[in-house]
């Protein structure tokens, strides 16, 4: 396997829980897709070729990253309502702000990890993290290495964590876990149909990610990147 790493600094980021309609509440690190969408804006890629650029081979992808805070904002828009006339709503969105993001994609064929690099270091597309006003500024990391660990933090795992935790509970490995009033894992969004390149789209798969905050010791080791002290566990989406 191939790999590319990149830091992504933004001043704002938001990414949306689809379920939450007025109010906006976001997940603390980006989504496999929004990955994707980086990716695919770097490439200067429409949404649909983003998708085939990912189903192209097996990608492997990974996220680290710490917010200084966070914020609700309180947004009114315009609305189109029946016979043409203009209406209003408002929304409450959660922002997290001065975020700091150290993502990794690997792939066996170099020649993808290429044009990837190649893209980063000049983007097609202005990059934005979560939504169109959260520009990014994303520099590639040369110094990293492949690494395993059962210390992870500030990431997201590909599955359920507390199933496989407790599923290995018997190979005599200590471990150290949280919990928190929302669920750690949850079904997201990896694959969709598009009606055309920039057309309206619907999920066709979704696949298991736990979202890690603060540290866990664990009693299974796992794959990842490690740059500096960080360290960037890997995922797939296939």
């Amino acid at each position: 396997m191939e790999y590319l790493a990149i830091n992504v600094k933004t001043q704002t980021s938001t990414f949306r829980i689809p379920e939450f309609q007025n109010f906006h509440k976001s997940y603390f690190l980006p989504p496999p897709t929004t990955l994707m969408g980086l990716a695919g804006a770097a490439m200067k890629l429409s949404p649909k070729e983003t998708q085939d650029f990912f189903d192209s081979a097996k990608f492997d992808m990974g996220v680290f990253g710490i917010s200084q805070g966070k914020a609700k904002d309180l947004w009114k828009y315009r609305t189109l309502e029946s016979k043409g006339l203009v209406g209003s709503s408002i929304i409450s969105k959660e922002i997290w702000f001065l975020n700091n993001y150290f993502i990794v994609y690997g792939a066996a064929d170099h020649l993808l990890i290429d044009k990837l690099r190649s893209s980063f270091l000049h983007p097609g597309y202005a990059l934005t993290l979560g939504s169109s006003d959260s520009l990014a500024k994303a520099t590639v990391i040369e110094q990293f290495e492949l690494s395993e660990s059962t210390d992870v933090e500030h990431c997201i795992l590909e599955g359920n964590i507390i199933e496989e935790v407790f599923e290995n509970s018997d190979n005599n490995l200590g471990f150290s876990l949280y919990t928190t009033r929302e669920p750690i894992s949850c079904h997201l969004p990896v694959r969709f149909e598009y009606e055309s390149d920039y057309g309206v789209r619907r999920v066709i798969k979704r696949k298991e990610f736990s979202f890690i905050g603060k540290k866990m010791k664990l009693n299974v080791s796992k794959k990842g990147v490690k740059i500096g002290d960080i360290f960037v566990p890997l995922f797939s989406v296939v």
